[in-house]
Protein backbone atom coordinates (compact mmCIF):
# COMPACT_ATOMS: atom_id res chain seq x y z
CA UNK A 1 0.00 0.00 0.00
CA UNK A 2 2.70 2.41 0.92
CA UNK A 3 4.41 1.35 -3.06
CA UNK A 4 0.88 2.51 -4.20
CA UNK A 5 0.68 5.57 -2.07
CA UNK A 6 3.88 7.13 -3.26
CA UNK A 7 2.99 6.26 -7.11
CA UNK A 8 -0.15 8.62 -5.93
CA UNK A 9 1.94 11.51 -4.65
CA UNK A 10 3.78 11.74 -7.79
CA UNK A 11 0.62 11.74 -9.25
CA UNK A 12 -0.72 14.46 -7.70
CA UNK A 13 2.84 16.32 -8.27
CA UNK A 14 2.39 16.16 -12.37
CA UNK A 15 -1.49 17.22 -11.84
CA UNK A 16 -0.52 20.22 -9.73
CA UNK A 17 2.34 21.27 -12.35
CA UNK A 18 -0.82 20.25 -15.07
CA UNK A 19 -3.00 22.69 -13.71
CA UNK A 20 -0.66 25.24 -12.51
CA UNK A 21 0.30 25.44 -16.16
CA UNK A 22 -3.03 25.96 -17.23
CA UNK A 23 -5.07 29.32 -17.01
CA UNK A 24 -7.77 29.45 -14.25
CA UNK A 25 -11.49 29.84 -15.04
CA UNK A 26 -14.19 30.49 -12.74
CA UNK A 27 -17.52 28.71 -12.93
CA UNK A 28 -19.52 28.83 -16.12
CA UNK A 29 -16.79 31.08 -17.79
CA UNK A 30 -16.76 31.37 -21.35
CA UNK A 31 -14.05 30.90 -23.33
CA UNK A 32 -13.52 33.53 -25.49
CA UNK A 33 -12.17 31.23 -28.56
CA UNK A 34 -15.67 29.34 -28.57
CA UNK A 35 -17.75 31.20 -31.26
CA UNK A 36 -20.67 33.31 -29.89
CA UNK A 37 -23.02 31.74 -31.87
CA UNK A 38 -21.72 28.33 -31.06
CA UNK A 39 -21.95 29.08 -27.42
CA UNK A 40 -25.44 30.63 -27.43
CA UNK A 41 -27.06 27.44 -29.35
CA UNK A 42 -25.08 25.02 -26.72
CA UNK A 43 -26.84 27.37 -23.38
CA UNK A 44 -29.98 27.09 -25.54
CA UNK A 45 -29.83 23.29 -25.76
CA UNK A 46 -29.07 23.22 -21.76
CA UNK A 47 -32.09 25.78 -20.77
CA UNK A 48 -34.61 23.32 -23.15
CA UNK A 49 -32.87 20.08 -21.49
CA UNK A 50 -33.11 21.38 -18.11
CA UNK A 51 -36.82 22.23 -17.52
CA UNK A 52 -38.09 23.20 -14.18
CA UNK A 53 -36.10 20.20 -12.40
CA UNK A 54 -33.37 18.66 -14.70
CA UNK A 55 -29.52 19.47 -13.55
CA UNK A 56 -26.79 19.84 -15.94
CA UNK A 57 -23.30 19.45 -16.02
CA UNK A 58 -21.27 20.31 -18.69
CA UNK A 59 -17.55 21.22 -18.83
CA UNK A 60 -15.61 22.00 -22.12
CA UNK A 61 -11.38 21.94 -22.74
CA UNK A 62 -9.52 22.43 -25.35
CA UNK A 63 -7.30 19.63 -24.66
CA UNK A 64 -3.96 21.73 -26.77
CA UNK A 65 -4.16 25.07 -25.12
CA UNK A 66 -5.91 24.13 -21.89
CA UNK A 67 -8.60 26.53 -21.53
CA UNK A 68 -11.83 25.89 -20.37
CA UNK A 69 -14.69 26.77 -22.95
CA UNK A 70 -17.12 26.19 -21.71
CA UNK A 71 -18.85 25.32 -18.15
CA UNK A 72 -22.29 25.58 -16.23
CA UNK A 73 -22.94 23.05 -13.04
CA UNK A 74 -19.54 21.76 -13.74
CA UNK A 75 -18.44 21.00 -10.38
CA UNK A 76 -21.75 19.84 -8.82
CA UNK A 77 -21.59 16.58 -8.33
CA UNK A 78 -24.50 14.38 -10.15
CA UNK A 79 -24.87 10.67 -10.76
CA UNK A 80 -23.01 9.50 -13.63
CA UNK A 81 -24.41 6.27 -14.50
CA UNK A 82 -21.67 4.74 -16.74
CA UNK A 83 -19.15 7.42 -17.08
CA UNK A 84 -18.44 6.40 -13.68
CA UNK A 85 -16.78 3.73 -15.77
CA UNK A 86 -14.16 6.34 -17.25
CA UNK A 87 -13.29 7.19 -13.74
CA UNK A 88 -12.55 3.68 -12.80
CA UNK A 89 -10.58 3.02 -15.95
CA UNK A 90 -8.08 5.78 -16.00
CA UNK A 91 -7.22 5.07 -12.11
CA UNK A 92 -6.01 1.52 -13.27
CA UNK A 93 -4.12 2.71 -16.10
CA UNK A 94 -2.01 5.23 -13.15
CA UNK A 95 -2.45 2.99 -10.60
CA UNK A 96 -1.85 -0.50 -12.08
CA UNK A 97 0.09 0.53 -15.02
CA UNK A 98 -1.28 -0.34 -18.63
CA UNK A 99 1.04 -3.16 -18.52
CA UNK A 100 -1.24 -5.12 -16.05
CA UNK A 101 -1.62 -8.62 -16.25
CA UNK A 102 -4.42 -10.48 -14.94
CA UNK A 103 -3.14 -14.87 -14.38
CA UNK A 104 -5.39 -17.16 -13.67
CA UNK A 105 -3.54 -20.16 -12.85
CA UNK A 106 -4.91 -24.28 -12.77
CA UNK A 107 -2.63 -25.47 -9.87
CA UNK A 108 -2.02 -29.25 -8.95
CA UNK A 109 -1.16 -31.24 -5.11
CA UNK A 110 0.01 -34.28 -5.99
CA UNK A 111 2.10 -36.37 -9.23
CA UNK A 112 1.43 -37.69 -12.65
CA UNK A 113 1.10 -41.43 -12.38
CA UNK A 114 0.01 -44.38 -14.64
CA UNK A 115 -1.94 -41.55 -16.93
CA UNK A 116 -3.88 -39.68 -14.05
CA UNK A 117 -2.55 -37.01 -11.34
CA UNK A 118 -2.88 -38.57 -8.09
CA UNK A 119 -4.25 -35.73 -6.13
CA UNK A 120 -6.63 -32.48 -6.70
CA UNK A 121 -6.49 -29.76 -9.02
CA UNK A 122 -7.78 -26.18 -8.08
CA UNK A 123 -8.66 -23.39 -10.26
CA UNK A 124 -6.79 -20.47 -8.83
CA UNK A 125 -9.26 -16.82 -9.97
CA UNK A 126 -6.82 -13.81 -10.72
CA UNK A 127 -9.39 -11.57 -11.29
CA UNK A 128 -10.14 -11.79 -14.76
CA UNK A 129 -13.01 -10.98 -16.67
CA UNK A 130 -11.86 -11.52 -19.94
CA UNK A 131 -12.70 -15.87 -19.41
CA UNK A 132 -15.44 -16.07 -22.36
CA UNK A 133 -15.74 -16.38 -25.59
CA UNK A 134 -15.27 -13.15 -26.35
CA UNK A 135 -12.08 -12.93 -27.56
CA UNK A 136 -11.92 -16.82 -29.01
CA UNK A 137 -14.92 -16.61 -31.79
CA UNK A 138 -17.27 -16.75 -29.43
CA UNK A 139 -16.57 -20.01 -27.70
CA UNK A 140 -17.51 -19.54 -24.27
CA UNK A 141 -15.22 -23.18 -23.80
CA UNK A 142 -12.26 -22.29 -25.89
CA UNK A 143 -9.71 -21.38 -23.10
CA UNK A 144 -11.46 -24.24 -21.12
CA UNK A 145 -10.54 -26.93 -23.95
CA UNK A 146 -6.71 -25.06 -24.22
CA UNK A 147 -6.09 -25.59 -20.90
CA UNK A 148 -7.37 -28.95 -20.85
CA UNK A 149 -5.29 -29.99 -23.98
CA UNK A 150 -2.36 -28.53 -22.08
CA UNK A 151 -3.06 -30.86 -19.27
CA UNK A 152 -3.71 -33.77 -21.63
CA UNK A 153 0.19 -32.93 -22.88
CA UNK A 154 1.29 -33.28 -19.52
CA UNK A 155 0.01 -37.09 -19.57
CA UNK A 156 -3.20 -36.51 -17.48
CA UNK A 157 -6.24 -38.63 -18.46
CA UNK A 158 -7.53 -38.96 -15.17
CA UNK A 159 -7.73 -37.00 -11.74
CA UNK A 160 -8.33 -38.98 -9.04
CA UNK A 161 -9.11 -36.03 -6.78
CA UNK A 162 -11.27 -33.03 -6.49
CA UNK A 163 -11.16 -29.86 -8.53
CA UNK A 164 -10.72 -27.28 -6.26
CA UNK A 165 -11.57 -23.49 -6.76
CA UNK A 166 -10.10 -20.63 -4.92
CA UNK A 167 -11.37 -17.01 -5.19
CA UNK A 168 -10.20 -15.36 -2.36
CA UNK A 169 -8.18 -12.74 -4.22
CA UNK A 170 -11.62 -10.94 -4.00
CA UNK A 171 -14.09 -10.81 -0.64
CA UNK A 172 -16.93 -8.88 1.27
CA UNK A 173 -20.48 -9.10 -1.18
CA UNK A 174 -20.58 -10.30 -4.53
CA UNK A 175 -23.43 -7.21 -4.89
CA UNK A 176 -23.44 -4.07 -4.25
CA UNK A 177 -25.77 -2.83 -1.65
CA UNK A 178 -26.57 0.39 -4.31
CA UNK A 179 -27.65 -1.87 -7.22
CA UNK A 180 -31.65 -2.43 -7.77
CA UNK A 181 -33.27 -4.15 -5.47
CA UNK A 182 -36.00 -5.68 -7.57
CA UNK A 183 -35.68 -8.65 -10.23
CA UNK A 184 -32.60 -7.31 -12.42
CA UNK A 185 -30.47 -9.06 -10.50
CA UNK A 186 -31.19 -11.90 -13.56
CA UNK A 187 -29.56 -9.32 -16.03
CA UNK A 188 -26.47 -9.63 -17.52
CA UNK A 189 -25.55 -6.07 -16.07
CA UNK A 190 -26.13 -7.01 -12.10
CA UNK A 191 -23.74 -10.06 -12.71
CA UNK A 192 -22.45 -10.82 -9.21
CA UNK A 193 -18.33 -10.20 -8.67
CA UNK A 194 -16.08 -13.01 -8.12
CA UNK A 195 -12.44 -13.28 -8.84
CA UNK A 196 -13.03 -16.37 -10.96
CA UNK A 197 -15.25 -15.24 -13.51
CA UNK A 198 -16.85 -17.00 -16.31
CA UNK A 199 -18.77 -15.82 -19.71
CA UNK A 200 -19.46 -13.10 -17.96
CA UNK A 201 -21.02 -14.76 -15.33
CA UNK A 202 -24.25 -15.52 -16.93
CA UNK A 203 -25.53 -18.59 -18.84
CA UNK A 204 -26.62 -17.87 -22.69
CA UNK A 205 -30.65 -19.32 -22.65
CA UNK A 206 -32.14 -19.80 -26.42
CA UNK A 207 -35.34 -21.01 -26.71
CA UNK A 208 -36.53 -22.40 -30.37
CA UNK A 209 -40.37 -23.37 -31.40
CA UNK A 210 -41.19 -26.85 -31.13
CA UNK A 211 -44.37 -28.35 -33.01
CA UNK A 212 -47.66 -25.90 -32.76
CA UNK A 213 -49.40 -26.54 -28.89
CA UNK A 214 -46.01 -27.92 -27.78
CA UNK A 215 -43.48 -26.41 -25.20
CA UNK A 216 -40.82 -24.75 -27.27
CA UNK A 217 -37.60 -26.13 -26.71
CA UNK A 218 -35.15 -24.59 -24.28
CA UNK A 219 -31.18 -24.74 -23.86
CA UNK A 220 -28.39 -23.54 -22.85
CA UNK A 221 -25.46 -21.51 -23.80
CA UNK A 222 -22.33 -23.86 -22.79
CA UNK A 223 -24.33 -26.88 -21.88
CA UNK A 224 -24.45 -27.20 -18.62
CA UNK A 225 -25.49 -29.28 -15.11
CA UNK A 226 -25.14 -26.61 -12.78
CA UNK A 227 -28.38 -24.78 -13.53
CA UNK A 228 -31.91 -26.14 -14.14
CA UNK A 229 -34.52 -25.09 -16.51
CA UNK A 230 -38.49 -25.18 -15.92
CA UNK A 231 -39.81 -25.23 -19.20
CA UNK A 232 -43.39 -23.29 -19.78
CA UNK A 233 -43.20 -21.97 -22.57
CA UNK A 234 -45.66 -22.80 -25.42
CA UNK A 235 -44.89 -22.95 -29.51
CA UNK A 236 -48.01 -21.16 -31.48
CA UNK A 237 -48.45 -21.36 -34.94
CA UNK A 238 -47.39 -18.31 -37.49
CA UNK A 239 -44.03 -16.21 -37.65
CA UNK A 240 -44.05 -13.20 -35.01
CA UNK A 241 -41.29 -12.27 -32.01
CA UNK A 242 -41.54 -14.66 -29.70
CA UNK A 243 -42.55 -13.14 -25.72
CA UNK A 244 -40.42 -14.62 -23.26
CA UNK A 245 -40.08 -14.32 -19.21
CA UNK A 246 -37.72 -15.45 -16.85
CA UNK A 247 -37.78 -16.33 -13.57
CA UNK A 248 -34.32 -17.08 -10.95
CA UNK A 249 -34.74 -16.63 -7.24
CA UNK A 250 -31.64 -14.53 -5.99
CA UNK A 251 -30.25 -17.59 -4.23
CA UNK A 252 -30.32 -20.30 -6.84
CA UNK A 253 -29.86 -21.52 -10.10
CA UNK A 254 -33.40 -23.08 -11.24
CA UNK A 255 -34.54 -21.21 -14.23
CA UNK A 256 -37.81 -21.05 -15.08
CA UNK A 257 -38.69 -19.83 -18.57
CA UNK A 258 -42.23 -18.99 -19.74
CA UNK A 259 -44.10 -17.67 -22.64
CA UNK A 260 -44.71 -18.13 -25.91
CA UNK A 261 -42.70 -18.90 -29.48
CA UNK A 262 -43.58 -19.41 -32.61
CA UNK A 263 -43.67 -21.95 -34.90
CA UNK A 264 -42.38 -20.35 -38.29
CA UNK A 265 -39.89 -18.45 -36.44
CA UNK A 266 -36.75 -20.21 -36.78
CA UNK A 267 -34.65 -17.51 -34.80
CA UNK A 268 -36.87 -18.14 -31.47
CA UNK A 269 -35.47 -16.16 -28.76
CA UNK A 270 -31.99 -15.45 -27.14
CA UNK A 271 -30.88 -14.09 -23.80
CA UNK A 272 -28.42 -14.39 -20.91
CA UNK A 273 -29.05 -14.64 -17.52
CA UNK A 274 -26.64 -14.10 -14.56
CA UNK A 275 -26.32 -17.04 -12.27
CA UNK A 276 -25.64 -17.37 -8.46
CA UNK A 277 -22.19 -18.13 -7.03
CA UNK A 278 -20.41 -17.73 -10.28
CA UNK A 279 -16.73 -19.12 -8.97
CA UNK A 280 -18.91 -22.50 -8.36
CA UNK A 281 -20.54 -22.22 -11.90
CA UNK A 282 -16.84 -21.53 -13.75
CA UNK A 283 -15.75 -24.35 -11.99
CA UNK A 284 -18.38 -26.73 -12.94
CA UNK A 285 -18.24 -26.33 -16.40
CA UNK A 286 -14.54 -26.13 -17.01
CA UNK A 287 -15.25 -29.55 -14.90
CA UNK A 288 -17.33 -30.65 -17.80
CA UNK A 289 -15.21 -29.38 -20.55
CA UNK A 290 -12.11 -31.35 -19.04
CA UNK A 291 -14.78 -34.72 -18.89
CA UNK A 292 -15.58 -33.81 -22.61
CA UNK A 293 -12.10 -33.21 -23.74
CA UNK A 294 -11.02 -36.80 -21.90
CA UNK A 295 -10.02 -35.83 -18.80
CA UNK A 296 -12.11 -37.80 -15.75
CA UNK A 297 -12.18 -35.93 -12.77
CA UNK A 298 -13.13 -38.71 -9.97
CA UNK A 299 -13.85 -35.94 -7.08
CA UNK A 300 -16.27 -33.35 -6.62
CA UNK A 301 -15.96 -29.62 -7.36
CA UNK A 302 -14.98 -28.02 -4.00
CA UNK A 303 -14.26 -24.18 -3.22
CA UNK A 304 -10.76 -24.35 -1.04
CA UNK A 305 -8.59 -21.23 0.18
CA UNK A 306 -4.66 -21.80 -0.95
CA UNK A 307 -3.42 -20.00 1.71
CA UNK A 308 0.23 -19.09 2.55
CA UNK A 309 1.10 -22.61 4.36
CA UNK A 310 -0.94 -24.74 1.41
CA UNK A 311 0.45 -23.10 -1.56
CA UNK A 312 3.90 -24.68 -1.17
CA UNK A 313 2.18 -28.10 -1.41
CA UNK A 314 0.96 -27.16 -4.94
CA UNK A 315 2.05 -26.41 -8.43
CA UNK A 316 1.29 -24.76 -11.38
CA UNK A 317 0.41 -26.93 -14.28
CA UNK A 318 -1.55 -24.01 -16.46
CA UNK A 319 -0.86 -20.42 -16.41
CA UNK A 320 -3.08 -18.07 -18.48
CA UNK A 321 -2.79 -14.33 -18.46
CA UNK A 322 -4.66 -11.33 -20.20
CA UNK A 323 -4.01 -7.85 -20.44
CA UNK A 324 -5.57 -4.62 -18.64
CA UNK A 325 -5.92 -3.36 -21.90
CA UNK A 326 -7.88 -6.05 -23.35
CA UNK A 327 -10.07 -5.63 -20.45
CA UNK A 328 -10.55 -2.08 -21.07
CA UNK A 329 -12.75 -2.37 -24.73
CA UNK A 330 -15.94 -4.64 -22.86
CA UNK A 331 -15.74 -2.09 -20.35
CA UNK A 332 -15.64 1.70 -22.18
CA UNK A 333 -17.12 0.49 -25.49
CA UNK A 334 -19.73 -2.05 -24.67
CA UNK A 335 -20.09 -0.63 -20.98
CA UNK A 336 -19.84 -4.10 -19.42
CA UNK A 337 -20.06 -3.78 -15.59
CA UNK A 338 -19.07 -7.06 -14.69
CA UNK A 339 -15.78 -5.59 -16.29
CA UNK A 340 -15.56 -2.62 -14.63
CA UNK A 341 -16.36 -3.79 -11.00
CA UNK A 342 -13.97 -6.82 -11.41
CA UNK A 343 -11.29 -3.78 -12.64
CA UNK A 344 -12.23 -2.02 -9.36
CA UNK A 345 -11.93 -5.25 -7.27
CA UNK A 346 -8.23 -5.09 -8.30
CA UNK A 347 -7.37 -1.51 -7.29
CA UNK A 348 -8.80 -2.80 -3.93
CA UNK A 349 -6.09 -5.58 -4.10
CA UNK A 350 -3.33 -3.08 -5.00
CA UNK A 351 -4.72 -1.02 -2.14
CA UNK A 352 -5.67 -3.19 0.66
CA UNK A 353 -4.45 -6.30 -0.48
CA UNK A 354 -7.68 -7.86 -0.67
CA UNK A 355 -10.46 -6.71 -3.63
CA UNK A 356 -13.58 -5.63 -2.06
CA UNK A 357 -16.26 -2.75 -3.29
CA UNK A 358 -15.22 -0.99 0.10
CA UNK A 359 -11.30 -1.31 -0.58
CA UNK A 360 -12.04 -0.47 -4.17
CA UNK A 361 -13.91 2.29 -3.84
CA UNK A 362 -11.48 3.66 -0.82
CA UNK A 363 -8.36 3.33 -3.61
CA UNK A 364 -10.49 4.98 -6.23
CA UNK A 365 -11.39 7.78 -3.63
CA UNK A 366 -7.51 8.46 -2.74
CA UNK A 367 -6.37 8.39 -5.92
CA UNK A 368 -9.08 11.41 -6.82
CA UNK A 369 -7.85 12.97 -3.54
CA UNK A 370 -4.58 12.95 -4.48
CA UNK A 371 -5.44 14.52 -8.20
CA UNK A 372 -6.72 17.12 -6.34
CA UNK A 373 -10.17 16.46 -7.59
CA UNK A 374 -12.13 14.94 -4.72
CA UNK A 375 -14.72 17.22 -2.92
CA UNK A 376 -17.02 16.30 0.08
CA UNK A 377 -20.01 16.11 -2.03
CA UNK A 378 -18.79 13.01 -3.76
CA UNK A 379 -19.38 9.62 -3.46
CA UNK A 380 -18.15 6.30 -4.93
CA UNK A 381 -19.79 3.21 -4.40
CA UNK A 382 -19.31 0.95 -7.45
CA UNK A 383 -17.02 0.96 -10.30
CA UNK A 384 -19.45 0.71 -13.06
CA UNK A 385 -22.26 3.20 -12.24
CA UNK A 386 -25.12 0.80 -11.56
CA UNK A 387 -24.99 2.29 -7.86
CA UNK A 388 -27.62 5.38 -8.26
CA UNK A 389 -25.88 7.46 -5.16
CA UNK A 390 -22.43 7.45 -6.92
CA UNK A 391 -21.71 11.04 -7.63
CA UNK A 392 -18.98 12.94 -9.38
CA UNK A 393 -19.05 15.94 -11.15
CA UNK A 394 -18.69 17.08 -15.05
CA UNK A 395 -15.28 19.22 -14.58
CA UNK A 396 -13.68 16.00 -12.55
CA UNK A 397 -14.59 13.98 -15.49
CA UNK A 398 -13.49 16.40 -17.78
CA UNK A 399 -10.54 16.76 -16.07
CA UNK A 400 -9.25 13.24 -16.19
CA UNK A 401 -9.66 13.12 -19.65
CA UNK A 402 -8.09 15.75 -20.69
CA UNK A 403 -5.04 14.84 -18.38
CA UNK A 404 -5.11 10.85 -19.73
CA UNK A 405 -4.88 12.93 -23.34
CA UNK A 406 -0.82 13.75 -22.18
CA UNK A 407 -0.25 10.02 -21.05
CA UNK A 408 2.09 7.80 -22.96
CA UNK A 409 -1.03 5.03 -22.09
CA UNK A 410 -3.81 7.79 -23.76
CA UNK A 411 -3.78 5.57 -27.59
CA UNK A 412 -4.47 2.64 -25.33
CA UNK A 413 -7.12 4.79 -23.32
CA UNK A 414 -8.69 6.32 -26.47
CA UNK A 415 -8.96 2.93 -28.45
CA UNK A 416 -11.03 1.60 -25.58
CA UNK A 417 -13.65 4.05 -25.98
CA UNK A 418 -16.99 3.99 -28.29
CA UNK A 419 -16.73 5.67 -31.81
CA UNK A 420 -19.27 7.77 -33.30
CA UNK A 421 -21.32 6.35 -36.11
CA UNK A 422 -19.33 3.16 -35.96
CA UNK A 423 -19.28 0.86 -32.28
CA UNK A 424 -20.81 -0.11 -29.44
CA UNK A 425 -22.98 2.20 -27.48
CA UNK A 426 -22.43 4.92 -30.39
CA UNK A 427 -22.63 3.02 -33.26
CA UNK A 428 -26.19 4.41 -34.10
CA UNK A 429 -25.44 8.03 -32.96
CA UNK A 430 -23.54 10.62 -34.47
CA UNK A 431 -23.23 9.81 -37.71
CA UNK A 432 -23.05 13.65 -38.98
CA UNK A 433 -19.92 14.02 -41.44
CA UNK A 434 -18.23 16.51 -38.38
CA UNK A 435 -18.83 13.56 -35.78
CA UNK A 436 -18.31 10.36 -37.27
CA UNK A 437 -15.42 8.17 -36.61
CA UNK A 438 -14.41 11.33 -34.90
CA UNK A 439 -15.98 11.38 -31.61
CA UNK A 440 -14.34 8.67 -29.16
CA UNK A 441 -16.64 8.82 -25.90
CA UNK A 442 -18.76 6.72 -22.71
CA UNK A 443 -22.22 6.40 -22.61
CA UNK A 444 -24.16 6.64 -19.49
CA UNK A 445 -28.08 5.66 -18.65
CA UNK A 446 -29.73 4.71 -15.43
CA UNK A 447 -33.49 5.68 -15.08
CA UNK A 448 -33.83 9.89 -15.19
CA UNK A 449 -29.90 10.05 -15.91
CA UNK A 450 -27.81 10.21 -19.26
CA UNK A 451 -24.02 11.07 -19.35
CA UNK A 452 -21.69 11.05 -22.44
CA UNK A 453 -18.07 11.88 -21.87
CA UNK A 454 -14.80 11.78 -23.98
CA UNK A 455 -12.74 13.85 -26.96
CA UNK A 456 -14.05 15.51 -30.06
CA UNK A 457 -11.03 15.10 -32.27
CA UNK A 458 -12.74 16.93 -35.75
CA UNK A 459 -10.39 18.85 -36.57
CA UNK A 460 -7.81 21.66 -36.19
CA UNK A 461 -9.44 21.73 -32.33
CA UNK A 462 -9.16 18.96 -29.81
CA UNK A 463 -11.95 18.70 -27.15
CA UNK A 464 -12.00 17.12 -23.54
CA UNK A 465 -15.95 17.13 -22.43
CA UNK A 466 -18.33 15.55 -20.05
CA UNK A 467 -22.04 15.78 -20.27
CA UNK A 468 -24.37 14.75 -16.96
CA UNK A 469 -27.96 15.28 -17.15
CA UNK A 470 -29.81 14.44 -14.45
CA UNK A 471 -34.06 14.66 -14.52
CA UNK A 472 -33.29 16.38 -17.82
CA UNK A 473 -35.40 16.83 -21.03
CA UNK A 474 -34.34 15.38 -24.45
CA UNK A 475 -31.50 13.63 -22.97
CA UNK A 476 -29.68 11.68 -26.45
CA UNK A 477 -30.77 14.48 -28.71
CA UNK A 478 -29.71 17.22 -26.91
CA UNK A 479 -25.84 15.45 -26.05
CA UNK A 480 -25.68 15.17 -29.67
CA UNK A 481 -26.96 18.71 -30.88
CA UNK A 482 -24.01 19.84 -28.54
CA UNK A 483 -21.50 17.20 -29.84
CA UNK A 484 -22.20 18.18 -32.96
CA UNK A 485 -22.06 22.22 -32.42
CA UNK A 486 -18.70 21.67 -30.96
CA UNK A 487 -17.79 19.42 -33.98
CA UNK A 488 -18.29 22.12 -36.35
CA UNK A 489 -17.11 24.98 -34.29
CA UNK A 490 -13.34 22.90 -34.03
CA UNK A 491 -12.97 22.49 -38.02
Amino acid sequence: MLCLRNRLMLLLAVGAAITAFLPAQPLDSQGASLPDATRRAIESQIEKAEGKRGRFGLLVQDLDSGEVLLSHRADEALAPASNMKLVTTVAALELLGADFEYVTRVMGRGAVADGAWQGDLCLVGGGDPNLSGRFYNNDPLALFKAWAAQLAAKGIARVTGDLQFDTSLFGGEAYCEGWPKDDQYTKWYCAEVSALAFNDNCVGLRVLPGQADKPGQVELVPPTAYAGIVNQTQTRAGRKAAEIGILRPRDQNTITVKGTVHEKSSWGYTTDVTVHDPAQYAATVFRETLQACGIRVEGNVVSTVLTADRLPGYSVLVEHRSKLSQALVPINTNSQNLHAEMLLRMLGVAYAGKGTFKTGCAAVQEFLTNEGLWTADMRVLDGSGLARDDRVSARLLATLLARTAGKPHFEAFRASLAVAGETGTLDDRLNDPATKGKVFAKTGYINGVRALSGYILAGKRRYAFSMLMNDCLYTRETQDEIVKLLARAGT
